[in-house]
């Protein structure tokens, strides 16, 4: 497993966030790969690309919610109050998720138009090679280069937010929190998933 910051901890509440790190950031990495082979790509390239954008924007959709809810509403409210220092940080961390979720937003408006687009290609063409071929006019390289802009400026702001957590906020974490308040976060959390 790789890490953001420098924190090397079996904490299963903070593994299972740790891990979510790693799935999010490759995401945005096979993304970004997946977008480059479209650029001046054909249409089965243009379509993987958009398989694989279409599941970057689900997870972010569904499941980073999911992972900022067990920090902003399960980890942040047990680590308030004991030093201002730390208060500091979770503030900023706070902070920072709210830029995410501008990101995501963008990403998921340009999805959201990509898609509609490809609908109405469907619709009109009403096959599926025939929809291939004029999604490929329809999801042009200059759409591709604002998606590429969007999911690299978001994986950027990822990378930072998470290496700041983990280093910034995890680790005095470890030192504050009793394995039984960890036992009992990493039960809300796993509430959250389930819910």
């Amino acid at each position: 497993m790789a890490s953001f910051g420098n924190l090397e901890t079996e904490i299963p509440f903070l593994v299972d966030l740790m891990d979510e790190h790693e799935v999010v950031h490759g995401m945005a990495e096979r993304a970004i790969e997946a977008i480059g082979e479209a650029t001046g790509g054909g249409a089965a390239e243009r379509d993987a690309a958009l398989e694989v954008l279409r599941d970057l924007d689900a997870y972010l959709l569904e499941d980073m919610v999911i992972h900022i809810a067990k920090e902003e509403d399960v980890l942040f409210p047990a680590l308030q109050g004991f030093a201002a220092d730390l208060d500091k940080v979770v503030v900023e961390m706070v902070e920072q998720h709210d830029e995410v979720r501008a990101k995501c937003a963008a990403i998921e408006v340009a999805m959201r138009a990509l898609d509609a687009a490809h609908e109405e290609v469907e619709a009109a063409k009403g096959g599926f090679s025939e929809a291939l071929e004029r999604v490929d006019g329809v999801l042009s390289d200059e759409d591709l280069a604002r998606l590429l802009d969007a999911v690299k400026r978001l994986d950027w702001i990822l990378q930072g937010h998470f290496g700041d957590e983990e280093d910034d906020l995890f680790v005095p974490a470890i030192a504050l929190l009793s394995d039984e308040t960890w036992a009992s976060l990493h039960e809300r959390a796993r509430k959250l998933v389930d819910s």
